[in-house]
């Protein structure tokens, strides 16, 4: 169902642009220049490939991707279904990533591999259109610096993310010649991606001002100051969630050229508004914009809130649920069970000095995940705030049913990156003030007393602002946070290797990572000390 429903989305939206030029086989021959000749052949047809390329993007992160995977084996959503890889990315202990193209759930690594490179393989038809054809778009090439913002932006998200979730990737410019590339590690991916994403920024900031058409990006102004910003936003976030590890994260950044001052610098130039298309139904409902991962994190029935997030808001409540020797959950009526509370007919309910616990997570008396599967799945909250009909919140966000707001970059996130910058730069009562700011979510949602101006106190803060108030906002930012807090548990895999697919195709040997057994803190985690005590093995 899963592969019928990419591949139905994946053809509609290119017989519905009628100019995407694909590029899913990197080993094949350069294409570009016949499919300009071919089907970019006027200045219009550019610029409208160029606005069509900031859907194809969103579907890159949108669709059944490696996110839903990750964001369950980071312990920030619990689901013990065999759906998306869930299953087998939360086994304990840790198993190895299954790279094997056959594998049912091949598509969460193939689906953002294969859609981020037919969505730089659109931009780049565009880039190579101004940059080596020298096309003007617009009268008198008006339009050609809002085309070349657009897509420098777009090939830097895209490089970026690829970059995030995998151990390396190829870097396809817009004259590369596509059979001679090479795989380059995960670090100089994401460079590559800064490097595209601070292109784009000058170029916005230097124009005149110029917008895109409304429907580009539904319900956001998308002129050049709006580029700017996002493009200096990502460059914030790529540069926080880069990292594998917490050495590599506390040490400013020690894989990147660039360090938290840096990072301090793109927030200040970052989204003042959020960056959050406006959903439109999901797409077996006619919908264009939409977000599949939260659909089913967060929906009745599939993804809970793990109680390492519950026990964060309510340190009484469990850090995980009470198993026996066997990792199988205990009974209520087991003497021990060790409710948290007590409340009869009510087991794991919690308490939390945090308003979000009430309207923002949603209690449920019971488990319907099979037992025989680990009691570690166990929780009895679940994540309502983005519901349709409301079930906690009465905000009128429904993105879990890709209805209004799609709330892929906050604000508030781009406040919390730079309340981290200036904290691990020496600013912590900068820091702190961001934090106790009554206009913003921590007071102003949470109702939680004053932070106090401590590096620790504000740094934890931090992170538990990003796993509450950002729950479920962002492609990959719950795995992020905790890979570079050396959080991820012992055994996950610190990125995805290249898909199988790709690499059968290319005649390359199938690798993976992951496996509590191959732990070596470079491919994968040999961290996550906080849940060692509770394990059953």
């Amino acid at each position: 169902m899963k592969r019928l429903l990419n591949y139905i989305i994946a053809i509609t939206l290119v017989v519905a642009m009628g100019m995407v030029t694909g590029c899913q086989d990197l080993e094949v021959e350069n294409l570009n220049q016949p499919d300009l000749a071919l089907v970019l052949a006027s200045p219009d047809d550019v610029k409208a490939a160029t606005e069509s390329a900031f859907l194809s993007l969103w579907y890159s992160m949108k669709l059944y991707t490696i996110n839903m995977s990750a964001t369950v084996a980071a312990n920030h959503t619990s689901v013990s279904w065999g759906n998306f890889a869930w299953r087998d990315s939360s086994e304990e202990p840790r198993t190895p990533w299954n790279n094997d193209p056959s594998y049912g759930d091949s598509d969460m690594t193939e689906t953002p591999w294969y859609q981020f490179y037919a969505t730089i393989s659109q931009v780049n038809d565009a880039l190579f259109a101004i940059n080596v054809e020298d096309m003007q778009i617009g009268i008198d090439g008006r339009d050609n610096d809002l085309v070349l913002a657009t897509s420098y932006l777009i090939r830097g998200i895209s490089f970026g993310q690829l970059g995030v979730a995998f151990d390396k990737a190829m870097l396809p410019y817009e004259d590369s010649d596509l059979a001679e590339l090479e795989f380059q590690p995960w670090d100089e991916v994401i460079e590559a991606g800064i490097a595209d994403l601070i292109q784009a920024a000058q170029i916005a900031n230097a124009m005149a001002p110029h917008s895109w058409s409304a429907s580009a990006v539904p319900g956001i102004t998308m002129n050049n100051d709006y580029i700017a910003r996002l493009a200096n936003s990502y460059i914030a976030r790529l540069l926080a969630h880069g990292s594998r590890t917490k050495a590599q994260n506390d040490n400013d950044i020690a894989w990147s050229a660039y360090g938290w001052n840096d990072v301090r610098t793109f927030a200040d130039n970052g989204l003042t508004i959020d960056f959050a298309p406006i959903g439109d139904g999901l797409p077996w409902e006619g919908g264009t914009w939409w977000d599949l991962n939260i659909k089913y994190l967060r929906n009745p029935g599939w993804g809970r809130i793990d109680t390492r997030v519950i026990n964060k808001m309510d340190p009484q409540h469990w850090v995980r649920y009470p198993t026996n020797e066997l990792g199988l959950p205990l009974s209520v009526d087991d003497p021990g069970f060790n409710d948290p509370h007590g409340i009869p007919g009510e087991p794991g309910r919690a308490f939390s000095d945090d308003a979000r616990l009430v309207t923002d997570f949603q209690y449920q008396p019971s488990n319907d995940f099979p037992a025989d599967r680990g009691g570690w799945h166990y929780t009895h909250y679940r994540h309502g705030r983005y519901d349709f009909p409301a079930s906690v919140s009465d905000e009128g966000y429904y993105m879990g049913e890709s209805l209004g707001p799609l709330r892929e970059f906050r604000v508030y996130d781009v406040l919390l990156l730079k309340a981290e910058a200036m904290a691990r730069t020496g600013d912590v009562a900068g820091a702190a003030a961001i934090l106790n700011d009554p206009a913003n979510e921590r007071k102003a949602r949470g109702q939680l007393p004053d932070v106090d101006v401590n590096l620790e106190a504000v740094l934890s803060a931090i992170f538990y602002e990003r796993m509450i108030e950002l729950s479920h906002n962002g492609w990959m930012i719950h795995f992020g946070d905790m890979r570079r807090r050396d959080m991820l548990q012992q055994g996950t895999p610190l990125h995805y290797p290249v898909p199988g697919r790709e690499l059968e195709t290319l005649g390359l040997e199938i690798y993976t990572f992951g496996g509590y057994d191959n732990a070596d803190g470079v491919n994968t985690s040999d961290g996550g000390d906080w849940i060692k005590p509770y394990y059953h093995f």
